[in-house]
Order: structure tokens, then C-alpha cells, then sequence
């Protein structure tokens, strides 16, 4: 009897395996830290990739760090889907993740629903983010009914940061803080699969953990949630705007950056770059033929 053929094994099997909404809920369950950060386009996204990031945002944040505006309200949603598509060439194993701009959810269901469906249509992602309660909650509960999941995010919102007194932190007195009890047990039943909290007391959120059944990730919120996210460009020291006191930069890649360009345009300069090691070359007698070949100079 003939032996049975080994059937090989693709490389990509030792892979770890793509996140979904079951496995983000397991690590939860588990008690395992989830790591989300954002990303805005292909590079950024090989980067979460191959750091092995959990989630990925593609926030509103890039309104700010890559397309220079002033704060996240001007961003469109043409161009956080654009955003939403260059970081999902980048990714195969996180979770994708994009935020529903200002202006692209508040005004009806079915506003936020079609918003949804173009980043799913047209960016692949995987989910959904929107801020606030209130009104928020109906328009999350209407985006889940349409079959795409959604994240809700609490606390500091930029997009309504004005209404709040400004970037400051959130829930600081018992009434703030039961307003955010209530709306994330609201979009928890809404159907939320995971809700951000940010810039926010510790000790706020520690009571929050204890009535949310779902994954919560914090970013300037405490140790107490399941999971923490940072900005791509704050975390790397590329952005070079006000930092929040949550942020805790890793590296300073912005100063590396201009030392590498300011040393280019000098050896440009100096006429040291480019140096014949950065040539390219051609037969002396294809040479020879082509300068034949010239008419003559004027």
C-alpha cells in the first residue's frame, strides 16, 4: 500500500491569522491586550502590519497629520476613503477600521448607512467609527442593522471638540461621568462590537469596565480597558503639532527625517550626489554609435 502524499504547506499558514470581530472578542474574554493604532496609507499600514498591531484606524486624526488641516472637521469623506483605501493595500492580518467623518453620519440613518456602505464598497474596511452618543446611537444601531459593524468612541471627540470646551479631558465631574455611563451602555446595546474611550479619569473608566461587555480601547483612559490605541505619527515623533499628554512617543522619526532630507539637498549642492556609484552605464560602442548618430551641435 503506497504511502499518502505529503501535502506541503503554504508559507503563509505560519501567518498569524487576520482579526475578526469573534477573536477581538475572545482576547477580551481572555484578558489579552489588544493593540490598535491608526495609519492613513500604504507605508504606515506595513508598518501596523508588520509590528502585528491587532486593529488598525484609519482616523480622522489624518486630516491633521497627513493633510494638514487645522483639526479633523474639514476632512471629506471622498478623502478618508481615500485614506481608507491606500492603508487596506497595506494590511492583510488587522482589523481595518475607518472613522465616519464629521458632516457624513449626523444627519439620518440613512446618511450614515450609505457613508458606511461607500467604505466598505470602496475601501474594503472592516468596520466603522463614530463618535459620541445621543443621536450617535441611533445612527450606529441603524449601520449595524445594515450589516456593517460599527465602533463607538466617547469621552474627548474632536470632531464636536469645541462644544466640549476645547482638546481637554472628559467625565470629570459625577454628572459628565454618568453621561458617559449611560451612552456606552447605549451603543453597547446598539450593537457596537468595541468602543473608544479617550482622555478620560482613570478611575471613571475602571467603573465603566465592570458594566461593558464588550472590548474597549482606551487612549488616554487608564490601564483598566482592554486594549489601548496611539497615533501613528505621535508615537513615532513624525507630527510635528501640539502632542497630548497621553501620548507617549517611541521614537523621533521627524528629526531623523529632516537631518536625512537637509543632508541630501546639501551633497546635491556640493555636487557630491549623485557619485558614480549611483550611475548607470552603456556599451562603448553603443556609445560611440549613438554620438555618431547626433546631429551637430548648434
Amino acid at each position: 500500500m503506497s504511502a499518502t502524499p505529503r501535502i506541503p504547506i503554504p508559507e503563509d499558514l505560519d501567518r498569524p491569522l487576520p482579526m475578526t470581530l469573534p477573536r477581538l472578542a475572545e482576547k477580551k474574554r481572555l484578558g489579552e491586550p489588544i493593540v490598535m493604532m491608526t495609519a492613513y496609507d500604504f507605508p504606515s499600514a506595513q508598518v501596523a502590519e508588520q509590528a502585528g498591531v491587532d486593529v488598525v484606524l484609519v482616523g480622522d486624526s489624518g486630516a491633521m497629520t497627513v493633510l494638514g488641516y487645522p483639526s479633523t472637521v474639514p476632512v471629506s469623506l471622498d478623502e478618508m476613503i481615500m485614506l481608507a483605501s491606500a492603508a487596506r493595500r497595506g494590511l492583510s492580518g488587522p482589523m481595518l477600521v475607518a472613522d465616519l467623518p464629521f458632516g457624513s453620519y449626523e444627519q439620518s440613518d440613512a446618511q450614515a448607512i450609505a457613508s458606511a456602505q461607500r467604505f466598505v464598497k470602496e475601501a474594503s474596511v472592516d468596520a466603522v467609527k463614530l463618535e459620541r452618543g445621543g443621536t450617535s446611537v441611533d445612527r450606529a444601531r441603524a449601520i449595524v442593522g445594515a450589516g456593517i459593524p460599527v465602533m463607538g468612541h466617547l469621552g474627548l471627540t474632536p470632531q464636536t471638540a469645541t462644544a466640549l470646551g476645547g482638546y481637554r479631558a472628559q467625565g470629570r465631574t459625577a454628572h459628565a461621568a454618568l453621561e458617559l455611563a449611560r451612552d456606552a451602555q447605549l451603543l453597547q446595546d446598539a450593537g457596537c462590537f468595541a468602543l473608544v474611550l479617550e482622555a478620560i479619569p482613570a478611575a471613571v473608566t475602571e467603573a465603566l469596565m465592570e458594566r461593558l461587555a464588550i472590548p474597549v480601547i482606551g487612549i488616554g483612559a487608564g490601564d483598566a480597558t482592554d486594549g489601548q490605541v496611539l497615533v501613528f505619527h505621535d508615537l513615532l515623533g513624525i507630527y510635528d503639532g501640539h502632542v497630548a499628554r497621553f501620548a507617549k512617543r517611541y521614537a523621533d522619526i521627524r528629526s531623523q527625517m529632516v537631518a536625512g532630507a537637509a543632508q541630501y539637498a546639501d551633497e546635491v549642492r556640493r555636487h557630491v550626489f549623485p557619485a558614480p556609484e549611483h550611475f548607470y552605464s552603456i556599451d562603448e560602442g553603443e556609445l560611440r554609435s549613438f554620438r555618431e548618430g547626433l546631429p551637430a551641435a548648434h
